[in-house]
């Protein structure tokens, strides 16, 4: 029994997979890595086309962010939420610079759906009501109250858990097989609802996991417009989208808008450390001088994770990420075009900067599991799901290694449609 055989049994013995039926979970083992490439126990050579679980942002075995968590285990203070530390002050002032508008002042988590939860609470006792209205093909977190919230599958055995849950559908027209303004639609369900009883309107920047649906250009504004009509809090699920994945800071700097809120998490740190938070803009800052903010978590601010997230934006400024996303990305909408011309089994292809989906005709022609295991053996990692395979590589890939993973991409799914699969 090899090493990694011998882990791997005390692994299943005592351990749960995440999201997976526990004797058909497939473990892997990665030995090395570094920037976009994986080593695994047996020696191949992999393409990280995923960024780990979409939080790899500045690449894998980065020196910069490396040097960083070694200073950061010098502290011999244990953290405490309310603890002034120069990492967690340096933290919010990069954050307050990079977020757009008068978003500058954050509520810090250790994670995405803490994140979002945290959101949520916030404009609860901001608004004083109690309706959460997200969209159906949304994914928030997955603790109980943000899988009831969220509207992807993954919510089913969940539901029923909060109360006050409104979902409208996505501007998505291959999912309904018409074209249906949902903006308009949102506004006939808040009269519906009632919009004295609507806290907020919770929408991912870009819908990730659930497709990389791409909105129209005037769709977040007038969704702002309506909010600012009703009265009800505009939260920009910046999880997946932000930092750096579409080009820009976050995703909804495309759109010219000014949410209420923004929370993150993933890209912050690289995948380096857990952390996560709401930005939230000025007069919500000024409401909690004279109000309680009851928000609170034991690992508040860590400041271990802050000075992991302090290089990793260090990093993003100083490599020039942002643009490489952006150049590297409108490289990666061709060759998805260019594959859609000569593929009849896709669909449709969406991407911006380097957040891209195909999205096969036939969903069921083979299993997701399966042709992601052909993926994988082919040398490159990403997610397949609901039809959809997604591209999310480091910020860090360069246009060869962009190049060589698509070709490993285009095989296979060439053999899909050969039926070799």
């Amino acid at each position: 029994m090899s090493l990694f055989d011998d882990l791997k049994a005390r692994q299943r013995k005592h351990l749960f997979y995440p999201w997976s039926v526990q004797e058909e979970a497939t473990p892997w083992s990665v030995v090395d890595a570094k920037g976009v490439w994986l080593t695994t126990d047996d020696g191949r050579e992999v393409l990280d086309f995923n960024s780990a679980i979409f939080n790899a942002s500045v690449g894998h075995g980065h020196e910069g962010v490396r040097q960083a968590m070694l200073k950061a285990c010098e502290s011999p203070k244990v953290a405490h939420p309310n603890l002034v530390d120069e990492q967690k002050v340096l933290l919010a002032e990069n954050l307050a610079r990079i977020a757009p508008g008068d978003l500058n002042k954050t509520f810090l988590t250790l994670g995405g759906a803490e994140a979002n939860e945290n959101a949520i609470k916030i404009a609860r006792m901001l608004t004083g009501r109690y309706k959460v209205v997200t969209r159906y093909r949304s994914y928030h977190g997955s603790t109980i109250a943000l899988s009831n919230y969220a509207g992807d599958s993954r919510r089913i055995p969940f539901d029923g858990t909060v109360t006050g849950v409104v979902r409208f559908p996505d501007p998505y027209p291959r999912g309904s097989g018409q074209e249906i303004d949902t903006v308009r639609l949102l506004e006939e369900i808040i009269e519906v609802e009632g919009p004295q009883t609507i806290s907020c309107v919770l929408l991912e920047g870009i819908t990730g996991s659930n497709g990389v649906l791409i909105p129209p250009k005037d769709y977040w504004i007038r969704i702002r417009e309506l909010c600012d009509h009703y009265g009800i809090m505009l939260i920009a699920d910046e999880v997946l989208s932000g930092f750096g994945r579409t080009g820009k800071w976050f995703a909804i700097d495309h759109f010219d808008v000014l949410p209420d809120m923004i929370t993150f998490a993933k890209g912050v740190t690289g995948g380096y450390a857990p952390l996560g938070g709401v930005i939230v803009r000025e007069h919500i800052a000024k409401h909690f001088e004279k109000n309680r903010l009851l928000c609170g978590l034991t690992h508040y601010g860590h400041p271990f994770s802050c000075a992991v997230a302090n290089a990793v934006i260090q990093a993003i400024e100083s490599e020039g990420l942002l643009e490489n996303a952006t150049k590297r990305g409108e490289e990666l909408g061709v060759l998805l075009r260019d594959m859609q011309e000569s593929n009849s089994n896709i669909a449709e292809v969406r991407s911006i900067g380097l957040l891209a989906a195909i999205e096969l005709e036939n969903k069921n022609i083979v299993e997701a599991s399966h042709l992601k295991k052909q993926f994988l053996d082919a040398g490159v990692y990403l997610t397949v799901r609901s039809g959809n395979v997604i591209f999310s590589p480091p910020l860090c890939i360069s246009s060869d290694e962009l190049q060589e993973g698509f070709r490993r991409v285009k095989q296979v799914l060439e053999k899909l449609v050969e039926k070799k699969i």
